[in-house]
């Protein structure tokens, strides 16, 4: 069945190499761990290429360091995009070969870039597929609890003041609005970064996100001022310490506020929240805790459920409503060899998500699947919002690893005391000015249709 699954991905032959050994370096550990190495089995029993998986959470820094002493993985898995730009700049990232970079179907999966020299970083001869996206992760989206939300008299708001106004309503409840949680060891803030990402797209638009992204529009600038002002806001009707409670609390810990606590007095007791801005990846975490509750008698009754809404727009700003922030986990080749290149070959084939697909329970989404290969309602509605308006890459993952740095900081400090703005601003600012124009990506968002 596995071969018959890699029929058409050039691994014919493939057999007569078992000594072939590939390293593939990651960020995925434990259950995402076992479900990625089992697609690797996949690939080893149609081609004969052996894999050795290596999972770290600070995948970048084990890169660099690997990288540095010349023992460099044959392919890394990397969640930051803008790692890409700076290993091409340093000639350290093999371009890709083969039949399927000129494939139709595989292209929404390449990552195509220049390598930037000088100053102002003009690029040097044209863009090169670098990467194969395995992996996309929607952001533009808020999950709640239909049946809990009823409760309250309320339906997934169509823009953003409705939204606020659905804030203020539950938190006069003497409800907590909002699941919070900024810890995310080893780089904790970026739930935050997140929110203002998304803002910053639906409010001031993709021309205004681009400038941003590729290191054109200044931290001062009114656009981005106005994103984190509209976030705090928000956090402040949503009241209280859920603000500062979050520089301690897990994001996955958050989430789980949408449903029942595991204790007799569960199905009386109040939610630990009620809507969680948070990427479609939280799926998993939503299943695995709502197993856990339907296995203890004393769950809540009926069972909760979990579905989403997309961010809305501001009213006056309907048009950006098609505009979506994504993140991908993307392949890259560090050892032009030729196992190397069959394996950057499997993983943009169809095949490999199918694979992915089954190992994971459907929770596994790439710009190539569509929502007719999912069955469960959520997960189909991702895949179909993967394929509607405008894709633009989450701005944290395009930023230089120095500027992402700074602006997670920079959302801790802010969740902490909000009258620092001013200065924040000008700090991040600062960070921006010392950096070459060499180390910005130039990607831009992409149209779905």
């Amino acid at each position: 069945m596995a071969t018959a699954l890699l029929a058409g991905v050039a691994l014919s032959g493939c057999a007569a190499e078992p000594a072939a050994e590939l390293t593939v370096l990651g960020s995925w550990t434990d259950e995402e761990e076992a479900e990625f190495t089992r697609v690797l089995h996949d690939f080893e029993a149609a081609s004969g290429i052996r894999t050795r998986y290596q999972g770290h959470r600070d995948v970048s820094q084990v890169l660099q360091v690997g990288i540095e002493r010349g023992r460099p993985p044959d392919v890394a898995i990397l969640p930051r995009l803008n790692d890409l730009q700076r290993y091409v700049n340093a000639g350290q990232l093999a371009p890709l070969k083969g039949a399927f970079t000129t494939d139709p179907a595989a292209a929404p999966q390449l990552i195509k870039l220049a390598r930037k020299v000088g100053p102002d970083g003009n690029p040097v001869g044209g863009e090169l597929a670098y990467a194969v996206t395995i992996a996309t992760h929607l952001k533009s989206v808020v999950w709640y609890d239909p049946a809990e939300l009823a409760k309250f008299g309320e339906h997934p708001p169509r823009t953003w003041e409705e939204m606020v106004s659905q804030t203020q309503r539950i938190a006069d409840g003497q409800q907590v609005p909002w699941c919070l949680g900024m810890s995310a060891p080893p780089v904790s803030g970026w739930p935050g970064t997140d929110w203002i990402e998304d803002i910053l797209l639906h409010d001031s638009g993709l021309v205004a996100y681009e400038r941003w992204t590729h290191g054109d529009l200044p931290w001062t600038a009114p656009e981005i001022r106005a994103a984190w002002e509209t976030w705090g806001a928000l956090l402040r009707v949503s009241a209280g310490e859920t603000a500062r409670a979050s520089l301690y609390t897990k994001f996955q810990v958050a989430g789980k506020g949408l449903f029942p606590r595991e204790e007799p007095a569960a199905s009386s007791a109040k939610r630990g929240c009620h809507l969680d801005h948070q990427g479609s990846f939280v799926i998993r975490d939503y299943r695995r805790h709502l197993a856990k509750l339907a296995s203890s008698t004393r769950a809540a009754s009926p069972a909760p459920s979990f579905t989403f809404f997309p961010t809305p727009p501001p009213a006056t700003k309907t048009d950006n409503s098609s505009l979506q922030e994504v993140s991908d986990d993307v392949a890259a080749m560090f050892r032009d060899t030729e196992p190397a290149r069959k394996l950057m070959s499997y993983l943009a084939s169809g095949q490999a998500q199918v694979a992915r697909r089954a190992q994971t329970q459907d929770v596994a989404f790439s710009r190539r699947t569509t929502a007719a290969d999912y069955q469960d309602p959520v997960t189909k509605a991702v895949a179909a919002r993967l394929h509607t308006g405008t894709l633009c890459w989450d701005g944290s993952d395009l930023l230089p690893a120095a500027m992402a740095t700074a602006f997670e900081r920079a959302v801790l400090v802010y969740l902490e005391a909000p009258e620092r703005l001013d200065v924040l601003l000008t700090e991040l600012e600062a960070v921006r000015g010392k950096l070459s124009k060499t180390e910005w990506m130039d990607l831009q968002c992409v149209p779905t249709a």
